[in-house]
C-alpha cells in the first residue's frame, strides 16, 4: 500500500488533570512544552513526519480545545485534519468517529494511532516499529499494538500478556489486562511474557470498522449516522447528539480484549506516558542530593524533592524537607507528598465544588 493511504491519527483530547496546576483547562499538558524544544503535540507531529504527509497526519481533540489547537498545532497540519469530538467519551467513540472522518476524507488506508502526551527516546526506533506495524496490518486481519518491556513494577499501566509465534514469527496477544495492583504488577515483571500497553496501535481502517461491528455493536450502530452527518451543514449538532447516547467505554475494554488476532511489536525505544507530576519530573535530571530544581530555587538539607517555580518574581526556599513535589505555577503553589500523587483527582474534585477556587483550575 502507498504512503498516500497511511494515515496517523493522534489523541489529543484529554484534559491533564493528573499534571494539574502545570495543566489548567485553558492550556491542557498536550499544549505545553513539557520536555523539549515544542508543545507535545507539535513533538508527536515531528517525531512521525519522515512516514506520514502532513496532509495524512489527523489530529482529534476536545471541542472546547478548538481555539487553541488552531493556533498552536504545526501549521503544515491542514486544519480541516484537526477533529473535534463534542465531549469525552472515551477512545473506542473516539476512534471510531476519527476513522469515520479519515475515510471520508481520503479513503480506506492503514491507521497508525498514537498519543500526543508520549515522552520518546531513539524516535528512529518508533519508526522502524510502525514501518513493521504496517507491514504486518497489510497481511490481513490483524491489529497491532506497539508493547513496551516494563522496567518496573508499574500500577499505572495497563499490561499485555503475549506469546510469540515461531511459524509466523510474531508476537501474538493472548490477553490485555487492567491496571493491577502492585503485588500483582511484580508477579508481571518476574513472568517476563508482559509488556506495558503504550496505547499506540496500527491497522488497515476496514479491519477496525470489522471489529467495531463485531465486538463493539454499542458504537457501530452509528455508523451510518455518522457518515451521513459529515459534510452536512449541521454535522455538529447531528455528532453532538450521538455523543448524547453513546456509550462511553475505553477501545480496549471494549473491543481489544475481545479480539484474538492481536499482534505485539516489541518497542526498541525509550518511552514515558506523561500522565502524572511525578511522570513530569522523572524525565527530568536530578542533582546530587537527588532533587528536581526548575527555576528560582535555594534547598538546604533537601532531599528527593521536586520543585518546579514558573514565577520568575519569587523564590522558593526550602529547609530540611524531602519527598515532596512543590509546584508554583499558573497562580497555585501545589505542596504534596510524592507518594499521595494519586490522590491529586480528590483534591480537583474539591476545587471543582467551590466557586472561589475554580478559576485557578
Amino acid at each position: 500500500m502507498e504512503n498516500n493511504n497511511q494515515y496517523a491519527l493522534i489523541l489529543a483530547g484529554g484534559s491533564g488533570t493528573r499534571l494539574w496546576p502545570i495543566s489548567t483547562d485553558d492550556k491542557p499538558k498536550q499544549f505545553l512544552n513539557l520536555y523539549k524544544d515544542d508543545i507535545m503535540i507539535n513533538e508527536t507531529i515531528k517525531r512521525i513526519e519522515p512516514l506520514f504527509k502532513p496532509e495524512n497526519i489527523f489530529i482529534i481533540i476536545n471541542q472546547n480545545q478548538k481555539e487553541i489547537a488552531n493556533r498552536y498545532i504545526d501549521f503544515r497540519i491542514p486544519r480541516k485534519n484537526i477533529i473535534s469530538e463534542p465531549k469525552a467519551k472515551n477512545t473506542a467513540m473516539c476512534i471510531f468517529y476519527a476513522t469515520l472522518k479519515i475515510i471520508a476524507a481520503r479513503g480506506n488506508g492503514i491507521m497508525t494511532v498514537l498519543s500526543s502526551d508520549h515522552y520518546i527516546k531513539k524516535e528512529k526506533n518508533l519508526r522502524d516499529n510502525i514501518v513493521e506495524g504496517i507491514q504486518i496490518a497489510i497481511k490481513g486481519e490483524n491489529l497491532i499494538t506497539i508493547g513496551i518491556k516494563p522496567t518496573y513494577p508499574a500500577t499505572g499501566f495497563g499490561y499485555i500478556k503475549y506469546t510469540y509465534n515461531e511459524e509466523n514469527q510474531w508476537n501474538e496477544v493472548l490477553e490485555f489486562k487492567e491496571k493491577p495492583n502492585y503485588e500483582k504488577a511484580v508477579e508481571y515483571l518476574k513472568n517476563g511474557n508482559y509488556y506495558w500497553n503504550s496505547g499506540m496501535f496500527i491497522w488497515q481502517t476496514e479491519t477496525i470498522l470489522n471489529h467495531y461491528q463485531k465486538y463493539l455493536p454499542e458504537v457501530y450502530q452509528y455508523k451510518q449516522e455518522i457518515e451521513s452527518s459529515i459534510h452536512h451543514s449541521k454535522e455538529n449538532e447531528m455528532i453532538e447528539k450521538i455523543y448524547d447516547e453513546v456509550i462511553s467505554i475505553s477501545i480496549d475494554k471494549g473491543l481489544l480484549e475481545k479480539s484474538s488476532n492481536i499482534k505485539m511489536i516489541k518497542s526498541e525505544f525509550e518511552w514515558m506516558d506523561i500522565g502524572s507530576i511525578n511522570d513530569f519530573f522523572d524525565i527530568r535530571s536530578k542533582n546530587q542530593n537527588d532533587n528536581v530544581e526548575i527555576g528560582n530555587i535555594i534547598t538546604q538539607d533537601t532531599e528527593r524533592t521536586n520543585i518546579y517555580n514558573e514565577n520568575k518574581e519569587c523564590l522558593i526556599a526550602t529547609i530540611g524537607i524531602e519527598s515532596l513535589n512543590i509546584i508554583s505555577c499558573n497562580g497555585v503553589i501545589l505542596v504534596a507528598n510524592k507518594e499521595k500523587m494519586n490522590e491529586l483527582p480528590n483534591l480537583i474534585e474539591k476545587i471543582k465544588k467551590d466557586v472561589k477556587y475554580k478559576k485557578y483550575l
